[in-house]
Formats: C-alpha cells, structure tokens, sequence
C-alpha cells in the first residue's frame, strides 16, 4: 500500500506538472490561483463603489476561496485520473489487475493534486497579505495553529472521501464524465460559504449547507487563520457563527463519517459494476 502511494503520487506529480521543469511549474502555480482570487477581489470592491460594503467582507471572500482550491483541486484531480488514465494513456485495465492497491494509486494520485492545492492556497493568502490591507489586518490578529491542523488534518479524510465518490462515479461514465466534478464543485461552491455567509441563502438550502462536511471545514479553516467576525458584522448572522471550535469539529467529523461510509459502498458498487461491464478498458473516441 505505501509503496504503490508514494509511486502513484509522484507519478501524479509528473503529469500534473506535465515533465515541465520545476521553476516553471512553480510559476504556473503561482499565477493560476492568484489571478481567482483577484477575480473576487476586483468583484468585492466594483460592489462596494456601488452600494456600502463592510471591510470584512474582503478577506472573508478571499481566504475562503483560497481554501476552497484545495477542495475543487483534489475533487476534479481524483475523478480525471479515472477519464485519463483510461481514454488517454490505456493504463487503468492494467493498474487495475496489478498487484497494486487500486484505491491506494486514486489516494496517491489525489495527494499529488492536495500539494498543488496546498502551495497554490499558501501563495494567495501570502499575496493577500502583501497587497490588501484588509486581508493583512483579519490575518494579523493570530493564526491559531493547533486549530488549523486539526482541521487539515480532517479536511484531508473529507476531500479523500469526495474525490472517491466522483471517480466512483466516472468509472461508469464516459469520457465527458470528466465535467461531473466541475459541476459538483461549483454547486458545493454556492452552499459552502465560500462568497457569502449561508444566512443568504433561502432556509430549504441553509438546510441542504449544513449537511455538507465543506461548509464546517471552510468555516473552521477561516476561524483559524482569521478568527471570529465582528459581532456587529453581517457575517456574525452566520447560522455558524455561535458554533464554537470544537462543536465545529464534532459536526466536521460527524459529517465526514458518513460521507466516507457512502464513499466506501458507493466506490465499490460502482467498481463491481464497472468490471461487469466493461468500463474498466472501454475508451470512447476523441
């Protein structure tokens, strides 16, 4: 198991830096996440010449989004491995009947594309801190370290268990599966809180939010870098915002198991499934 994980994370490593030299690469994954992020940052303030806009806003937008690559990076890296390992390199029916551990090559593969998501986080908030006051000041109060590990560390086992739900899923899919992760990651996107507090959102979907691991995981990873909102600020009408740290972490590692339970039934129901009919070795054209 250790060894197919760590060859099949620098394998992952390789492609996703395409065989490209390590400087340029680095490059790559500075610019990419920074220009997202500035994306919001030119939104927040076109918002605020437009109707008065509360300062905490800013690095609320921009942490959460930072943290958030981290989720659609290894939820669109595990299931792509399934559609390119598959339609572009013919290699999944042979990993597959090797002796290596097939779920262990997905989590390796997923670990390559958590060390792009990591760097690529670490290097926007960074920048926030060098080029936005507000950003510099919600930050400078005190990153809380020991709650921002436990929350890692957690948030680690909840991105596995969602990346193996939709390669599950592509492995009986075509080729064009490949989108299904895009359009689950922008969907968790709209009821995480990642650009807005969930007290936004209509009650049915403030429901729907805080059935989601990534909502308390966003909100812990925020409090950890950021601390609590102001009590007089529109983010304190949060439904999260009288949760304290641990009652974030039990609802994080309540949902989290069961979302690895489903993980777990479905990744096999869909293997078996796969192998039945097919899937494994079918490619599909261009």
């Amino acid at each position: 198991m250790l060894r197919t994980l760590r060859w099949s994370t620098w394998l992952g490593w390789q492609i996703e830096s395409n065989w490209a030299d390590l400087r340029l690469f680095a490059l790559y994954l500075i610019i990419k996440p920074i220009s997202g992020s500035l994306v919001l940052v030119c939104m927040f303030f076109a918002a605020r010449a437009v109707v008065q806009t509360p300062s905490e806003f800013l690095p609320y937008v921009y942490v959460s989004n930072a943290c958030f690559g981290l989720v659609g990076t290894v939820m669109f890296g595990m299931s792509y491995v399934v559609v390119s390992d598959r339609e572009n390199y013919g290699m999944l029916k042979y990993i597959f009947i090797s002796p290596a551990v097939f779920q262990g090559y997905l989590l390796g593969r997923g670990l390559a594309r958590v060390m792009e998501g990591l760097l690529g986080g670490m290097v926007t908030v960074f920048a926030g801190l060098l080029l936005f006051s507000e950003v510099r000041t919600s930050i400078d109060a005190g990153i809380d370290w020991a709650w921002l590990i436990i929350f890692l560390l957690i948030g680690g086992a909840m991105l596995y268990s969602a990346g193996m739900i939709l390669a599950a899923a592509v492995l009986n899919m075509h080729r064009n599966g490949m989108f299904l992760s895009e359009g689950i990651a922008g969907v968790v996107y709209l009821l995480s809180g990642v650009i807005f507090p969930l007290s936004e959102l209509p009650r049915w979907l403030q429901s729907i939010a805080l059935s989601l691991p990534t909502t308390y995981w966003l909100e812990g990873m925020r409090r950890s870098l950021m601390g609590r909102p102001p009590d007089a600020s529109p983010l304190a009408k949060s439904p999260l915002a009288q949760f304290a740290n641990l009652e974030l972490v039990a609802a994080l590692v309540a949902t989290t198991i069961v979302l690895t339970i489903i993980s777990q039934w479905f990744f096999r129901w869909n293997l078996r499934r796969a192998w039945r009919n097919g899937k494994i070795e079918e490619t599909t054209g261009v």
